[in-house]
């Protein structure tokens, strides 16, 4: 007799592990199956180890630049071993943890490849061997993996991916990144503090190209002044491997140009995990791009499949995911819980850190929006100026006649942090003049989404309006 259960997630990553953890909370008998490891691509190769690493280097860069207001450093380096160790050590304590949280919630962990037999039934493989389960109710949170280009092979030893590159197999004299995202550009960030010469080449007009034109164009900038070179409209057309290098023929806005390099991160986008889930068995509907079709409530259109985080789209986010696997949960617990995507921020952890959410300038004057802007430099921020911050700043961007906040921005340090505060005001529907009028600590960095905020109406203080 195949085990029964009131609730299966399929996928044990953020968005899944929550999702179990939550149902148990509630009292359902409840089991995950996993196929690789318990917290999935961000706590295992995404988010965690590569914050880790980007500690590191943040470190390095922040003493050498501190050298010109006192702080004497001599011979400053980064020991790759024990970067290694601390990095792995992170994500085995995160891992660790949450398998510990879905024992001690009583939640039943299969390890395996998970399909769908029937909308009640799966089959999980294991080495050989098939165990059926059943359920009156299944989350997918299968997540999504790198998108392969037909024109450049990863081979994971010269030609790697970000779950490669994580583990720092190598340090490339010469390393090309292909994609100008946050994966690629916090690795990117990464290899180039470890001492390689970074060449990024990107197929659209800017870095971070999903960002606020703004900040994308700052943060170019920024890159380019720590070392790395750019390509952007830029397309990789041919590849050819020779000996222990490879040679990259991209086509440029200036011609073709051909490069070599010791190493490439391939990091163009991703793509929904749904091969071998046998949704055809179900009828669960994909998008043209192949992710699951859900409502605001998750669910899809099988009324007891509900499918979660990166595999059904959106913003491919941790946290948005572990949102959604609480509101799937306490749908199937009966409650009006729905996905509310407007309030949702982003990081990336390049240097200077970026943070924003909502609408960027140009989403807003395409629905047709009137908007006004406020803008506050950090170099007008005291710690700003004590601590070398000076190249970022803050953006909001309102509605011209309610004054409601439709995005914020924000390129400095900490920015993933202060983004916090702009978030809990976008949910409550706040205007730029509430967020003028929420007092920020002074000194902080956070003065400045207080002042860009004052500065939508012409109010900032410490800059001329």
């Amino acid at each position: 007799m195949a085990e029964k259960y009131r609730l299966v997630v399929i996928g044990a990553g953020p968005g899944g592990y929550v999702a179990a953890i939550r149902a148990a909370q509630l009292g359902m008998k409840t089991a995950i199956v996993e196929k690789e490891y318990i917290g999935g691509v961000c706590l295992n190769w995404g988010c965690i180890p590569s914050k880790a690493l980007l500690y590191v280097t943040e470190l390095k860069r922040t003493v050498l630049a501190s050298e010109k207001i006192g702080l004497k450093a001599s011979n400053v380096g980064i020991d790759i071993e024990k970067l290694k160790r601390h990095k792995d050590d992170t994500v085995k304590r995160l891992t660790s943890g949450v398998r510990f949280l879905l024992d001690r919630m009583g939640v039943k962990i299969y390890d395996g490849t998970a399909s769908f037999v029937s909308d009640k039934e799966i089959e999980i493989a294991k080495d050989g061997l098939n165990t059926r389960i059943e359920s009156e109710y299944f989350i997918v949170a299968t997540g999504a993996s790198p998108i392969d280009l037909p024109m450049i092979k990863t081979d994971g030893k010269i030609v790697i991916g970000a779950r490669e590159a994580i583990n720092l197999p190598s340090i490339p004299a010469n390393l090309g990144v292909i994609g100008a995202g946050p994966i690629g550009l916090e690795m990117a960030t990464v290899y180039n503090t470890l001492g390689s010469k970074v060449t990024v080449i990107e197929l659209l007009s800017s870095v971070l190209p999903m960002l606020d034109a703004e900040i994308s164009s700052a943060s170019e900038k920024a890159l380019k002044k720590q070392g790395m070179e750019i390509f952007l409209s830029s397309k990789v057309i041919s590849s050819k491997k020779n000996g222990n290098k490879i040679e990259v023929e991209v086509e440029t806005p200036q011609g073709k140009k051909s490069f070599v390099f010791d190493m490439v991160l391939v990091a163009a986008g991703m793509k929904p995990n749904t091969a071998g889930l046998n949704f055809e068995k179900v009828g669960v509907k994909l998008d043209a791009k192949g992710f699951v079709l859900v409502d605001k409530r998750m669910r899809t259109n099988i009324s007891n499949i509900f499918g979660i985080g990166d595999v059904s789209g959106g913003l491919l986010l941790a946290h948005k995911a572990s949102h959604e696997g609480i509101v799937a949960i306490e749908a199937i617990a009966g409650s009006s819980s729905e996905a509310d995507w407007k309030a949702v921020p982003y990081a990336v952890f390049t240097d200077p850190e970026i943070a924003g959410i909502g609408l960027t300038e140009k989403e807003a004057i395409g629905m047709g929006k009137k908007i006004k802007i406020g803008k506050f430099p950090y170099r007008a921020v005291g710690k700003g100026i004590a601590t070398l911050a000076t190249d970022g700043f803050a953006k909001v961007i309102s509605d011209a006649e309610t004054d409601e906040i439709l995005g914020m921005h924000i390129f400095g340090p900490h920015s993933g942090d202060i983004i916090y505060a702009g978030t809990v005001l976008m949910e409550f529907d706040g205007a730029a003049e509430d967020l003028g009028h929420i007092m920020a600590i002074h000194p902080t960095l956070s003065e400045a989404l207080m002042e860009a905020g004052l500065n939508v109406n012409k109010k900032a203080i410490h800059i001329v309006n």
